[in-house]
């Protein structure tokens, strides 16, 4: 789910998963997870993951995925609300290594819609999972435009 440049920008993905009827989990860095923050982050349906060092979080979701029937997860590609044009490839690992696969959802606060823009099945070239992201959100406003930054991609 991206633009993620706020932290109601969680709150709202959550909301638009939902609204076709899934229930999602929000993946969360584990530092954020103290009390009595945990206690509103757990009531929003999120899983701690990394934080920890040496800890690997993509482990953490593959043992998610793998400990359930059935599972939704929410992740944001930039991986931090500052402005990178380097997206961290977690979240492309974690889906290789659990085998599901991405769906990019997105939120566009200028035309003040939201939706999903495409499922990659195909993960079996992390430069074109990059190139569809980065075409899927190319004309994508965020809440915050100066904090969002396509991925950079190799060439």
């Amino acid at each position: 789910m991206a633009p993620h440049t706020s932290y109601w920008d969680a709150v709202y993905g959550k909301l638009i998963v939902e609204s076709v009827g899934i229930t999602p989990t929000l993946l969360t860095a584990a530092e954020y997870f103290y009390f009595p923050l945990s206690l509103g982050l757990k009531i929003l349906g999120c899983y701690p993951v990394g934080g920890v060092k040496g800890h690997n979080a993509i482990m953490d979701v593959v043992d998610f995925f793998s400990s359930r029937d059935r599972a939704h997860v929410v992740i944001c590609p930039e991986g931090q609300l500052k402005p990178t044009d380097k997206w961290n490839p977690g979240f492309y690992y974690m889906a290789v290594k659990s085998n599901v696969p991405i769906v990019v959802g997105y939120m566009d606060y200028k035309k003040k819609e939201a939706g999903f823009k495409a499922i990659i099945l195909d993960l079996s070239d992390k430069d074109k999972v990059m190139q569809i992201l980065h075409d899927s959100y190319e004309g994508v406003s965020a809440k915050y435009p100066e904090k969002f930054l396509l991925p950079k991609l190799n060439s």
